[in-house]
């Protein structure tokens, strides 16, 4: 393995590593079925060793220019990252020990690398030389947004830094990516290892018979007799959500908030080391908490707003969350025979109070709810907003027999781009639903457009036996918001990439996910998508307006779970001392009490598998979930006022901010949206209504 301390970032680069790998494909489309675990290390060590040429050609540019210096820059590091990111992507979506071995080999040297960059004192002078020319003077707004952004991480990277304290500060981010890795990675281990196996039909007492025939065809995959349950979410959440059996009900609720803490895949020592170097890496910078580096660069700014605005909401979640549990517990007593809930009975109680109160079943939804027209629903929904066409993309190759591959067109006849669906979970895929960017695109100089490429990942239930995937309205939901990412980076125009849809800040980046979402819930938005799988018939009227009602139904209780898991995110990276207080899964616990009915709702390891903070990039910033829901709430009341499908409102928001990228701060783009700053309540008012009792 390569030592970081080896990296070479000045002098002339050393000859080696050429490789005929589909990792050095300059293509926009890769032959990722191309690529195996060998080709890792070679290619990431000749996309440095390119790297390297390109920084000394920079450094020896005769003349100081936006071209031989910011531009330069941006084009080496996109190089770079899109062979490394090639290889983190198919560690996401097709892991095997070979290919997480070649990457834990790679990844100490292209981190040491990436880091060094932005301390890199050659480099550092060179922007300070450009900036102080009469060309960096007269750039266009967006070029001297982006000049001045870049010379801020360097600065906030530690490029003003002693030799030192730059190398400590270098160290510390290679560390931390090594660590996030290997946190993702007993997450998976641990969701992998564990199965709930049932052999006797009367234990599945309640469970969706389309849960049973999957579990069923798990177990003789298995080669098991009986049923099959995992932690995958097609098989929890439904589990959690319909089985009879409190027992079984509570070994996989058990199991699933203790994935990684303890065992062979123990996630504790990780998370206090993060702590530490995250807490390290902030001081060494200047900053008094990791949350305070982190925020600056965001719309909320400090740590001090951020911690206001979670507790702000909380207590005005408070009284909603409270009704819905007296509720709950009367309805469990009443009528379950539960005098005392625990957490695994909550989904259950909460489906069998929705079906009494509403008449809804939200399994019987599923029928209406096949995966293949929920997905023509965006792409319908896409046209009308947006004017754009998609449409299948022959010939890709790909990763997986199970991945897609579409192509975007604009409505003036601009091939967009193109993207790779991959929506069903498998043990060699991590969980949870995510969208990467994997080529930015954009204009050209010559007035032509490089086509992005992107991908959107999911973990949905399943298609069975020949029949469709058939989703679940949570998982409908899950569709609309990794669309809305993805369309966000489609949708890019900004002629300089590094300022494309990726480079918002992150708490305005849920914002078109999370407005994508209203049209699950907006009668003519569900009529896009929502027809049985056989008949074709449409969602029965009734069903409809019991779904509607149905609308803000528990919905006290998620916010509130969203709330608990921001707040401990930000107390882990403001008020815990990693140095002094040795359990931060009990910090957590304690932190989160609150939240709860019962402290021992929270009492619980699922700190250890929070990938999110851990492994993701929601450290110091997992609020930002309700701070972008704030704004798309308000925002989609423009939507409201002119008709869900209303193409001038489509199109401005496509030209004020899904086109922008970060070619302007994120409150000047709401503004010229909407008109004005946000409205603070839109959000309770939406998804909360008037106040209990009021």
């Amino acid at each position: 393995m390569t030592h970081p301390q080896s990296t070479r970032i000045d002098g002339a680069a050393s000859g080696g590593a050429e490789s005929a790998s589909a990792l050095l494909d300059g293509a926009p489309l890769r032959r990722w079925s191309a690529i195996r675990p060998d080709d890792v290390v070679p290619a990431v060590e000749a996309a440095l060793e390119r790297a390297q040429r390109d920084l000394d050609a920079l450094r020896a540019a005769p003349t100081r220019t936006y071209a031989t210096t910011v531009q330069a820059f941006d084009d080496l590091v996109e190089r770079v990252q899109r062979v490394y990111g090639a290889v983190t992507h198919l560690v996401s979506v097709a892991t095997s020990p070979e290919l997480r071995a070649a990457q834990h080999e790679a990844q100490p040297r292209y981190q040491a690398f990436m880091a060094s960059l932005t301390t890199h004192q050659g480099l550092w002078t060179a922007f300070r030389d450009f900036a102080a020319t009469p060309e960096a003077a007269a750039l266009d707004p967006l070029r001297a947004r982006h000049l001045e952004k870049t010379m801020r991480a360097f600065r906030r990277a530690g490029a003003d830094l002693p030799e030192a304290e730059r190398a400590a500060v270098e160290a510390l981010r290679v560390e931390l990516a090594r660590l996030s890795t290997t946190f993702a990675e007993h997450v998976l281990d641990a969701t992998n290892a564990f199965e709930l196996r049932v052999d006797d039909a009367g234990d599945l007492a309640g469970l969706p018979p389309a849960l049973v025939e999957r579990a069923a065809a798990d177990a003789r995959a298995k080669g098991h007799e009986g049923w099959r349950f995992t932690l995958q979410a097609p098989s929890l959440i439904p589990f959690l959500t319909h089985g009879e059996r409190r027992d079984l009900r509570e070994r996989l609720w058990r199991a699933s908030v203790h994935r990684a803490d303890g065992g062979p895949f123990d996630n504790r020592p990780l998370i206090a080391d993060v702590l530490r170097k995250r807490r390290e890496l902030a001081r060494r910078l200047g900053y008094a908490t990791f949350a305070d580096l982190v925020l600056e660069e965001r719309m909320v700014r400090t740590s001090e707003r951020a911690v206001g605005f979670v507790a702000d909401l909380a207590e005005r979640t408070r009284p909603y969350v409270e009704a819905e549990w007296r509720a709950l517990e009367a309805f469990a007593r009443d009528e379950l025979g539960l005098d005392r809930l625990e957490p695994w009975d909550v989904r259950f109680a909460f489906e069998r109070m929705r079906r009494a109160r509403f008449g809804l079943d939200e399994e019987a939804l599923r029928a209406y709810l096949p995966f293949d027209r929920v997905e023509a629903g965006v792409f319908e929904l896409v046209r009308r907003l947006f004017g754009l066409t998609v449409r299948p993309a022959a010939g890709v190759d790909a990763w997986h027999p199970n991945v897609r591959a579409f192509e975007v067109e604009a409505e003036d006849g601009t091939a967009l781009g193109t993207f790779y669906t991959d929506w069903h979970p498998r043990e060699s895929k991590r969980d949870g639903a995510w969208m990467n960017g994997l080529v930015a695109g954009g204009p050209r100089p010559d007035g032509g457009f490089d086509p992005h490429v992107g991908v959107v990942v999911g973990n949905l239930t399943p298609p069975r036996d020949g029949a469709p995937a058939l989703l679940s309205p949570d998982e409908v939901r899950t569709v609309f918001h990794e669309y809305g990412h993805l369309f966000h980076q489609m949708l890019t125009r900004v002629e300089v990439r590094a300022r494309g849809a990726s480079a918002v800040a992150w708490d305005f980046i849920e914002v078109p996910s999370q407005i994508f979402e209203n049209w699950t819930w907006d009668p003519e938005g569900v009529a896009l998508y929502a027809t049985h799988h056989e008949t074709g018939a449409p969602l029965p009227r009734d069903l409809l307006d019991r779904m509607l009602a149905a609308r803000r139904f528990s919905e006290a209780w998620a916010q509130m779970g969203q709330l608990a898991y921001a707040t401990v995110d930000l107390a882990l990276h403001v008020a815990f001392d990693p140095t002094a207080e040795a359990d931060a899964v009990a910090f957590a616990q304690t932190t989160m009490a609150p939240f709860g009915p019962r402290p021992e709702f929270y009492r619980t390891g699922f700190l250890c598998a929070f990938s999110h903070v851990f492994a993701g990039g929601y450290a110091a910033g997992y609020y930002s979930y309700k701070w972008s829901e704030a704004l798309e709430a308000d925002a989609f009341g423009r939507f409201e006022a002119a008709g869900p499908f209303d193409a001038d409102t489509g199109r401005a928001f496509m030209r004020t901010i899904l086109e922008r990228g970060d070619a302007e701060e994120a409150d000047a783009l709401f503004r010229a949206f909407m008109g004005r700053d946000p409205d603070p309540e839109a959000l309770v008012r939406r998804n909360l209504g008037p106040t209990p009792g009021a």
